[in-house]
């Protein structure tokens, strides 16, 4: 179990240095906040080898609607991957686990027991607290504590946001606490409604054309709009007791949507539904899947913690490799990154290495690929080339930050030209001097 987050009151910037913006006026109690903990660059650390010789492209500066940046978790974005010069926390917090959502320029972010929207700059839009607002999923009475177990999924076209919840349990009986999806207002964070989807925690959601498709402990679930359950499968809980893995850490676990199916973990299984229906079209065994699958150009990809496997749309088997890996796999143009105590680029055809990079931590912090580098976070965030051709000597690091904390349990976002990431102290932005 993870240790108790403190109090957002208790919670204190660890970084010093004036705000992004100075020149805003009427400060919000995020901007204030973000400005008494933004640092400078010269905290950060590691240039490449030929530092400044080629142009780097800038951060990609659009959106981040859902977890793995598309409905298929490929964990890809556009743009580069530029050496950050200064650092600001946006959102104090403890102990969070979950990575953001970003659309036209505002940040969605959950942690405990509250849901915040504030700029990349720290101006705060608004915030919703949980612990007295959320409705009974089982009843129209106002119901208990709710606590954010998954990374958020964003509905632009509807304008809200799908928060995977868990309610405290009522009683010492033997009911277990209520798995839910709550769904937020983008505007002001007013809360629309809760939609039971199991028991226990919520994982991950994943919106598609306005369908919510929920991974909860005990099913996985494909919602319309308006809440009205589409269909409803039962799967086992993420829990291997035998490898010292709960589910605390497992709030990334966004069911992959295609066309053609809907990719889910099970208790050591990858698992394809009908989209249609929910009925299991095929099961292919996995050591302790742990992570959200991963659809590349051949098939999907899932990884666990004993094996990572690779199939196409039948599910017959491309390839399997053994890289204790809790995190789940990004892909692009032939390419599988998975992330354990190194960091690995597959070919996605053969699963053969075509390099590797070491990693000073494990856990279940995706890598992300952009167009010349992939972002790892891990102790801080390391920026690795993709591509050395040409170098005098096979440095991947293109650049790392050393100095700031980051857990190795949420993925990195890029969007809004930053990288967000999360760490003991809260939600982090790093920004590159040419992002302005």
């Amino acid at each position: 179990m993870s240790p108790a987050p403190p109090s957002r009151g208790s919670d204190q910037p660890r970084f010093h240095s004036p705000s992004f913006d100075s020149a805003r006026s009427s400060p919000s109690r995020r901007a204030f906040l973000a400005a008494s903990g933004t640092a400078v660059a010269s905290t950060l650390a590691g240039c490449s080898l030929l530092g400044g010789r080629a142009e780097i492209a800038a951060f990609h500066d659009g959106d981040w609607l859902t977890y793995g940046n598309s409905p298929g978790n490929t964990n890809r974005v556009a743009g580069g991957a530029p050496e950050p010069d200064d650092h600001g926390i946006l959102i104090p917090a403890g102990w969070s686990y979950a990575p953001p959502v970003v659309h036209e320029g505002v940040v969605y972010f959950g942690t405990d027991r509250e849901v915040l929207a504030v700029t990349p700059d720290g101006d705060e839009r608004w915030s919703r607290r949980l612990d007295s607002e959320v409705p009974d999923p089982d009843s129209e009475a106002s119901g208990p504590d709710a606590e954010v177990t998954g990374a958020p999924a964003l509905d632009p076209d509807r304008e809200r946001l799908y928060v995977p919840t868990q309610a405290a349990r009522q009683s010492s009986g033997p009911d277990p606490s209520p798995a839910a999806v709550t769904v937020l207002s983008l505007d002001d964070g007013g809360i629309l409604d809760v939609h039971r989807v199991g028991d226990d925690r919520t994982y991950g959601a994943t919106v598609v054309d306005g369908d919510v498709y929920v991974r909860s402990a005990t099913a996985c679930v494909r919602l319309a709009p308006d809440g009205t359950e589409r269909w409803h499968r039962s799967l086992e809980p993420l829990v291997y007791d035998e490898y010292n893995l709960g589910d605390s850490t497992a709030t990334q676990v966004a069911p992959a949507v295609t066309g053609e199916g809907v990719y889910v973990p099970d208790r050591d299984a990858l698992v394809k539904l009908d989209p249609g229906s929910g009925e299991e079209r095929w099961r292919v065994p996995v050591d302790t899947p742990y992570a959200a699958p991963v659809v590349d150009d051949e098939g999907v990809v899932q990884t666990g913690w004993q094996g990572t496997v690779a199939v196409d749309r039948a599910g017959e088997i491309r390839w399997r490799r053994d890289l204790h890996s809790r995190a789940a796999a990004a892909a692009d143009d032939g390419d599988v990154y998975v992330a354990g105590n190194d960091l690995h680029e597959l070919d996605a055809g053969t699963g053969e290495t075509n390099w590797r990079a070491h990693l000073p931590s494990e856990g279940t912090a995706a890598p992300v690929v952009t167009d010349e580098s992939v972002l790892a976070a891990t102790g801080g965030v390391r920026a690795f080339r993709r591509d050395v051709d040409g170098f005098p000597t096979p440095d991947r690091v293109r650049w790392r930050t050393s100095s700031v904390p980051v857990t190795a349990f949420s993925s990195p976002v890029v969007a809004a030209g930053r990288v967000f990431v999360v760490g003991p102290a809260g939600l982090l932005a790093l920004r590159a001097e040419a992002d302005g």
